[in-house]
């Protein structure tokens, strides 16, 4: 983009060039930037119209920070979505009281195709695009098309001096492209990851009845491709939720990436019909039975190659048909670690002494998907690894098939296997650890907590919002504070927040005004970073997320004051006297650190 387009003349221009790129623009409405110097003095200013390359903005009352060429940060507010770029002005007019302006985005990140080869490895890929071009065609000439951004196509190519190969891969796509160089055994091992199943049909397992399953569903082959592409393009996504919604119209399928919900499709209702029997026959679900709630699960293996998802399916009946609801539990690999999920080092150390003695609790707690069970699932594995142990579960239902442990599942349909008849019984098996999925009555914290007080280490998970609170809630459950304070050794309290794209983030000083929303005001003008967007992260500006923790360990005086019945704010001022970071303080420890923002911690003390 020329700085011309960008210039105060080229704004009162009426050329058709001109008109052109007014065109190109959009008034906008509600939205809100605030503007960082160099110097690190902020203006706040409202945001006029909106392009692909800049914006158009007006300061009331004016200000003498600005000048043409200023480098700027621009953090703007939509509305429903803040994002953050490096910016410089083009053009700046005082009328009346307010001045006008215009900024021109920079690429901040230098990522340009001529100068950077793309890590294809590390990208978000959008399967819709991925899927706009025919297996044999990406596999044998070594493209792959990953992300559309403003209409424009960006292109993974091992080889970016074939211009007859790229021109005939533009003729399909039917878009501009931006082919960014890749190295070619890289690009083998995702084409394989993305295309692997194109050569044979994905397999639902167990498969030995999927014929006959089809064959009674009578499941259309669209409703066939439907599913696969619709499992397929979730699992390429990262996905940890699918969501089929019934409406008047059809339904919606939507999923749900980082915490937050992204359409898919919009279907007809005759497909969704076919679509929801599809899902239920893979689901081992009854097909016929559409007025009440199911439950199933089912592992889904894609032909072609090693990649296979375990998937937690549910139905519940509305208005307009059944909503279907799927969770994807990814198979974990044995490379994810304590300090991976977000564990500082000081954490990291409390956990591993934990792991080493060979009885009492550690209690994990937070709302549900904040990667209570992950945790979990880490300790276990570390367990294994280290020590031979023999571990059971008790569990509803299993989420992690965890190789060298014993699991079992809670029978929800009827009262045979209940989490206080399934937890005495295995005490009964000789185990050294035994992991709870959740605590939720008297009966199961009472059997728990005598498990960990005659040799045995206990595991499990509850719903409170602090580590403190989880103390309290054990004693209001009915369970003595005596037991309490003699079994429970650590409790973690837990969050997930967005991480930021380490690729594309951009740094700024914290405003007073931030500050002193988080009570911080010891940190105005620290250096903070915001989301911006880019390839490797899909344009969003976050790529995965992190945790939030807060560890407490009960050491001989705090299982002292829990005996002695002890509140909850006597426990609070004890775990700041001994300077324990609860989760707001590690939110701003980690938002100072780089990995996630000021809207993220937003979060965490909105609700603190």
């Amino acid at each position: 983009m020329s700085e011309a387009r960008f210039s105060l003349a080229g704004s009162n221009s009426q050329s058709s060039q001109d008109n052109k790129r007014d065109n190109e623009r959009t008034v906008v409405a509600g939205w809100d930037a605030t503007l960082f110097t160099e110097a690190g003095i902020s203006v706040h200013s409202n945001v006029e119209n909106s392009s692909i390359n800049g914006l158009g903005l007006v300061i009331p009352g004016g200000s003498d920070l600005l000048d043409e060429n200023t480098q700027l940060t621009v953090s703007i507010n939509t509305g429903h979505r803040q994002f953050t770029r490096k910016a410089v002005v083009r053009w700046l007019v005082e009328r009346g009281s307010e001045i006008r302006l215009g900024v021109q985005y920079l690429n901040h990140a230098g990522l340009l195709p001529e100068t950077h080869q793309l890590d294809v490895a590390a990208i978000r890929i959008d399967p819709a695009i991925a899927m706009k071009l025919s297996a044999g065609i990406a596999v044998r000439r070594k493209i792959l098309p990953f992300l559309q951004i403003n209409g424009l196509t960006h292109v993974a190519c091992a080889d970016i001096k074939n211009v007859t190969v790229l021109n005939s891969v533009g003729r399909m796509l039917k878009s501009p492209m931006c082919i960014w160089p890749v190295d070619a055994k890289a690009l083998d091992r995702v084409l394989k990851e993305v295309y692997g199943n194109a050569a044979s049909q994905p397999i639902a397992l167990p498969g030995s009845k999927q014929a006959a399953r089809d064959k009674q569903s009578g499941a259309g082959n669209q409703a066939i491709d439907l599913a696969e592409d619709l499992l397929y393009a979730a699992f390429i996504r990262q996905a940890s939720d699918i969501h089929v919604d019934a409406h008047a119209k059809g339904a919606g399928i939507r999923f749900r990436v980082d915490g937050e919900l992204e359409t898919f499709a919009e279907i007809k209702t005759d497909i969704y019909v076919e679509l929801a029997s599809r899902l239920k026959v893979i689901s081992a679900l009854d097909i016929a039975e559409k007025r009440a709630p199911q439950d199933g699960r089912f592992t889904y293996k894609f032909a072609g190659s090693n990649q296979q998802v375990d998937i937690r399916a549910a139905t519940i009946p509305t208005k307009y048909g059944e909503r279907i609801t799927m969770r994807l539990l990814g198979v974990q690999s044995d490379s994810l670690t304590l300090a991976k999920l977000g564990f500082v080092e000081h954490h990291q150390h409390m956990i591993e002494q934990f792991l080493k003695r060979i009885q009492g609790m550690m209690l994990l707690t937070g709302p549900t998907g904040s990667g209570k069970t992950t945790t979990l699932y880490v300790a276990m594995t570390k367990l294994l690894r280290e020590r031979s142990v023999n571990i059971m579960t008790v569990e509803d239902p299993i989420e992690y098939e965890i190789p060298g442990a014993a699991q079992c599942e809670i029978d929800s349909n009827s009262d045979k296997v209940t989490f206080n008849s399934a937890l005495r019984s295995i005490l009964r098996h000789d185990p050294d650890v035994v992991m709870v999925g959740e605590i939720r009555d008297k009966q199961t914290a009472e059997i728990a907590i005598k498990a960990a007080l005659t040799g045995h280490m206990v595991l499990s998970t509850l719903h409170t919002n602090s580590a403190v609170a989880t103390i309290t809630r054990l004693i209001d459950m009915g369970v003595a504070p005596y037991l309490v304070a003699a079994a429970l050794r650590v409790v973690i309290a837990q969050r997930l927040l967005k991480r930021l794209c380490s690729y594309c983030r951009i740094s700024r000083p914290l405003s007073r005004l931030e500050a002193m929303t988080l009570e911080r005001v010891d940190l105005e003008g620290a250096l903070i970073y915001e989301p911006s967007g880019c390839v490797y992260c899909a344009n969003k500006g976050y790529k995965g997320r992190i945790g939030l923790y807060e560890v407490l360990e009960l050491r001989t005086e705090w299982a002292r004051v829990v005996a002695e019945g002890g509140s909850e704010s006597e426990l609070i001022a004890m775990m700041k006297a001994a300077g324990i970071n609860n989760l707001l303080e590690d939110a701003v420890d980690k938002m100072l650190a780089g990995d996630t923002s000021y809207a993220e911690v937003l979060q965490i003390a909105s609700s603190w």
